[in-house]
């Protein structure tokens, strides 16, 4: 069984090893591939990467000499493969209280630290982050921004004397971030923090992090005391069948949200990214960006590209849920085998033009950030299939309800015939 909600916290003390360890962990997390392949295990992987960083390190013969002639691979490739000497936006993950994290900065003033440096991994398991909301950057970022500075109080570190970056890492099965600290003006000379510290810390960012929730919970409960006060003399399992109901319709309308999407390789990366040159060559220079005022040519290219995104692993076994659900959906009217078909037909066509659109916007886009665009395409790609997958979902569900509750109902009026 895993933990929801786990919280592994390390320290290193200011020694020239361990100056050299923490710049080699920014230029891991901050620089790694996103979504990690198979089965992931948070330490193991983190000390590979860092050993990886390391070894990079230890090709020059100063920590100084490395800082000052550092790299950055805006292509996404791992930490260490250098190429581009410019540290544009969205060349590293790094996010901290500030809007604009210099990853070669604060490699150089961790470098030269003299005091303590904790590391924190906040991890949740993806069912839980997809619930929560935490699947993105920016949802750890606002949690992290308004948690940090409590969180470091109780380890007797004011904010004003506060350093911190992180990076979140979008893990297949347990979406993270990973947070380094430290203090401006080295006062603690303490490392190891104590059970209550480790206690009151986790606190902190599990109120934080679960608060939507609790406040859910709250108006449901509210709401769900209401309604038995006001239905007293009904049935309760009558009521509890509406409760049930009435979450099962909210799901339908707003489509629950959908969870990590699967891992992009470097091989399908490249693969989509000629994809999309080949679209961009065709699309028309100017007008708006919609697959309906498209070339046929064009609408053509787009509709191939979507498909080729619909049969991905992870992708294929959602289109052919979604299409399995339009056929429930509509035998719930008809046992034709035809009308059954063109069902799922339809249901392909609506998430095929949907994903063709946003293959367009991505096309159209490709100037300004191809690494990012790939990303988003596919990423965008994937939650417009879960989203229509998961309403459908919903919607069944309401179809079968609906016939349960007309035989029990039938049920009923046949018992009550007989007395």
């Amino acid at each position: 069984m895993t933990a929801p909600f786990v919280m592994k916290a390390s320290f290193y003390l200011p020694t020239n090893e361990n100056q050299a360890k923490n710049v080699a962990h920014l230029l891991y997390i901050g620089t790694r591939s996103g979504v990690d392949k198979g089965e992931f295990n948070e330490l193991e992987e983190l000390d590979a990467g860092n050993r990886y960083a390391e070894k990079i390190l230890a090709e020059y013969d100063k920590l100084d000499d490395f800082i000052d002639n550092f790299e950055i691979d805006t292509a996404g490739t791992p930490a260490g493969h250098v190429k581009y000497m410019d540290e544009r936006p969205g060349s590293h993950g790094l996010f901290s209280s500030d809007e604009n994290v210099s990853l070669k900065e604060t490699m150089k003033e961790l470098s030269k630290h003299s005091g303590v440096v904790w590391r924190f991994i906040l991890s949740l398991k993806e069912e839980d982050a997809v619930k929560l909301g935490y699947t993105t950057r920016e949802s750890w970022e606002k949690a992290l921004r308004a948690t940090i500075s409590d969180a470091a109080a109780k380890m007797g570190i004011s904010e004003s004397n506060l350093r911190w970056v992180a990076a979140f890492h979008q893990a297949k099965g347990h979406p993270h971030v990973h947070v380094v600290m430290w203090e401006k003006t080295p006062q603690r000379r303490l490392g190891r923090l104590s059970k209550g510290e480790v206690k009151d810390i986790k606190k902190i960012f599990l109120d934080e992090i679960y608060a939507k929730e609790r406040l859910a919970l709250t108006a449901e409960k509210s709401a769900l005391r209401d309604l038995i006060r006001d239905t007293a003399k009904r049935d309760i399992l009558e009521v509890l069948r509406e409760v049930k109901k009435a979450r099962i319709e909210i799901r339908a309308l707003n489509g629950e949200k959908p969870g990590l999407p699967p891992t992009l390789d470097q091989i399908t990366r490249e693969e989509l990214l000629e994809k999309l040159k080949e679209l961009s060559k065709i699309m028309p220079s100017h007008g708006r960006i919609a697959f309906a005022y498209m070339p046929s040519e064009v609408k053509e290219k787009a509709k191939e590209i979507a498909d080729w995104l619909l049969k991905q692993p992870g992708f294929l076994q959602s289109v052919e849920r979604y299409k399995e659900l339009a056929k429930e959906l509509a035998s719930h009217y008809t046992s034709n085998p035809e009308i059954l078909k063109k069902a799922a037909d339809k249901a392909y066509e609506d998430i095929q033009k949907r994903t063709a659109q946003i293959v367009l916007k991505g096309a159209a886009a490709l100037q300004k950030d191809p690494s990012k665009v790939i990303n988003t395409v596919w990423r965008s790609a994937w939650r417009a299939l879960e989203r229509e997958r998961l309403r459908a979902e919903a919607e069944s569900s309401i179809a079968a309800q609906k016939e349960m509750e007309k035989k029990r109902r039938m049920a009923e009026r046949g018992e009550s015939r007989e007395v």
